[in-house]
């Protein structure tokens, strides 16, 4: 009996003496990350979606070149050529997003709409989609030769 209780007694301070190490007393204080706040919202794609391209036009002015920041405008081209039925595209300027509309040039509908950027989550929020949306899809498009290198996103209307 009394080797049972000294036994007890030695796992208990021994138990006390790990719990005692692991109070996390002498390891190094965690500092606090930065929260990045979100990307504020610049343009209302959403309000694009499904408009004519004279629509477009005459809520986002005369089409534009194609930036000359685009590193290969070719390698966009040539993604959007792959993703879509191309017709005509117009390049538009909005919020200091570059927006691509592919559009049939007889019927003057805007098939689907590009929104070039490289950081998905950022596009997303700036342009105020919505992945759950009822009212149009949003694909990633990524470079051909490029898998993982994301070129934009690609708004389609839901009919």
């Amino acid at each position: 009996m009394r080797l049972a209780r000294s036994l007890r007694t030695m796992g208990l301070l021994l138990a006390s003496g790990w719990l005692g190490a692991c109070s996390g007393a002498h390891e190094s204080t965690q500092t606090a990350t930065a929260v990045h706040a979100g990307a504020a919202p610049t343009t209302n794609v959403p309000a694009l979606v499904g408009l004519s391209i004279d629509d477009l036009y005459s809520r986002l002015g005369a089409k534009q070149p194609l930036p000359v920041s685009l590193a290969n405008a070719a390698e966009v081209l040539s993604a959007v050529n792959q993703a879509t039925k191309q017709d005509s595209l117009a390049t538009f300027k909005t919020g200091g997003l570059t927006l691509i509309a592919n559009f049939n040039a007889s019927t003057r509908q805007v098939r689907d709409l590009l929104l070039l950027g490289h950081h998905e989550d950022s596009l997303m929020a700036r342009a105020t989609l919505r992945s759950s949306a009822t009212q149009y899809l949003v694909l990633p498009v990524f470079a051909s030769n490029r898998p993982n290198y994301l070129l934009g996103l690609r708004i389609v209307p839901i009919n």
